[in-house]
């Protein structure tokens, strides 16, 4: 039953999106001192949201089949283009993110909860 409404589906997507980017972030800082290494990210949620409701396929097929994006960051001396300053900025936005996603998932089953007549 709760595997059909949209907005649990949407927090599920919304929060392995974040795992996702965190994976990506994760490989950026690991990779800060390779030498020629781009720093990657993938496509923003809205973006995956936006291709989902135009193709009529699922949020998580599209979610699955997500690109990973090269950032334009200016290159050290090496070629390198990880910037760990940036790589924590979008780690705490990507947190929020999920939180977000999780918040979205509890209280929509603390709703479906709360009328069908269980105490919370």
């Amino acid at each position: 039953m709760t595997s059909e409404l949209s907005i649990l589906k949407m927090a599920s997507a919304m929060a392995e999106h974040a795992s996702r980017r965190h994976a990506v972030i994760s490989k950026n800082i690991a990779n800060a001192d390779t030498p020629g290494y781009k720093a990657k990210d993938i496509e923003p949620f809205a973006e995956i949201y936006k291709t989902a409701a135009r193709t009529d396929a699922g949020i998580s097929d599209v979610l699955k089949k997500s690109k990973l994006l090269e950032m334009n960051s200016p290159a050290d001396p090496n070629g390198n283009t990880v910037s760990l300053e940036e790589q924590m900025l979008k780690s705490s936005s990507t947190v929020g993110k999920h939180d977000l996603a999780m918040l979205m998932y509890r209280k929509t089953m603390d709703m479906m909860k709360m009328a069908i007549g269980k105490n919370i």
